[in-house]
């Protein structure tokens, strides 16, 4: 299963994207949504998603220049790009980045679809450089203190792998210890700790040297965390938490949360996580969730309707949704609890 990103700025054409993707079965899932070129980079920190579909025209950043800094961090991923025109310039200048999927708006389901399906071809050994990026992530996320032995164990098993991977090169192991590299400095600086400009570890590729160094980056994060944990931080995502729960209906963005926390957008993604066990997109959702289930139990409002209530852009969408969390769609679960 392939992860997917999509960036858009228009609510309902966000939806309908994921929405489509969404019904193409389990090849493909929507890992994230974001609403501007910023937030999408902070996301693809967090998530690394293997397939970006990108509007071109977004406020903050746009999709080009988004594509451009991906490039620039080689991180491994493959990119479909949205336009609301025909512009034969944009088009060139997104070629320079290896782009070959450019779809027009508004989008049909079977040229997303085939899109996808050349993209995911197109990942081809970078497929498993994804899966190691996910893996060193999921290894982030499911920190415990209580079990930093294993945890310290685990990382340098996982860079060992890298640097013995016998089916690429030098430079693509590089890469992935660049990765890395970048990856730790980040959370180092959203932590607000003074970390010098990233060390030269290319010259440590295939020496022990590398894997001290990412070793030494991964125990300087896990102090400053211990330290961060003794601040404010639930409180603020108590507070987010809060706010959501009253404003559910609204198009709520990763930007608009990290600014009420006053967190940098990674730093709000890291610790909303933590405290929740679920991406923003995801809380939101179950939210919305359990706000339609009670104005299914409590009143004769139509799917539609309800729909609007809960903050769902189309009854369509507000339906797979409702059905992929409870496994019914809402007229069944409403036949299900009686009157």
């Amino acid at each position: 299963m392939l992860q997917v990103l999509v960036a858009e700025d228009e609510q309902w054409i966000r939806q309908s994207i994921v929405e489509m993707v969404g019904r193409m079965g389990d090849d493909y899932v929507v890992a994230g949504e974001a609403r501007n070129g910023e937030e999408a980079w902070a996301l693809i920190e967090e998530l690394w998603p293997a397939i970006l579909i990108t509007d071109v025209m977004m406020p903050q950043m746009d999709g080009l220049s988004l594509i451009a800094k991906i490039a620039e961090h080689q991180i491994p991923m493959t990119f479909i790009i949205l336009s609301g025109y025909d512009n034969f310039e944009y088009a060139q200048r997104a070629i320079r980045f290896g782009v070959s999927e450019y779809l027009l708006k508004p989008v049909q389901m079977d040229q997303l679809h085939d899109a996808l399906k050349r993209s995911g071809d197109k990942l081809g050994d970078n497929a498993e450089l994804n899966r190691t990026m996910v893996g060193f992530q999921n290894l982030l996320d499911r920190y415990d203190a209580a079990e930093s032995s294993a945890f310290y164990r685990k990382a340098g098993e996982l860079f060992d792998r890298v640097l013995a991977m016998p089916r690429y090169d030098g430079a693509l192991k590089l890469n992935l210890l660049r990765l890395f590299e970048h990856k730790l400095v980040s959370l180092l600086r959203d932590l607000e700790v003074a970390v010098a400009e990233p060390a030269a570890i290319g010259r440590m590729s295939g020496d022990p040297l590398a894997k001290r160094h990412l070793l030494g980056l991964l125990e300087q994060w896990v102090l400053s965390k211990k330290e961060d944990d003794r601040t404010s931080q639930h409180y603020a995502m108590q507070k987010a938490c809060e706010y959501i729960g009253a404003n559910y209906k609204k198009d709520i963005s990763l930007s608009q949360m990290a600014r009420l926390t006053n967190m940098s957008i990674s730093h709000f993604s890291l610790w909303f996580k933590k405290h929740t066990g679920k991406t923003l997109v995801q809380y939101i959702q179950e939210i919305r969730i359990e706000k339609a289930k009670e104005l299914l139990r409590n009143t004769s409002l139509k799917a539609y309707e309800i729909a609007e209530e809960t903050g769902f852009s189309t009854q369509s969408y507000f339906v797979r949704v409702f059905k992929g969390a409870t496994g019914l769609s809402p007229g069944e679960y409403k036949k299900r609890i009686g009157p």
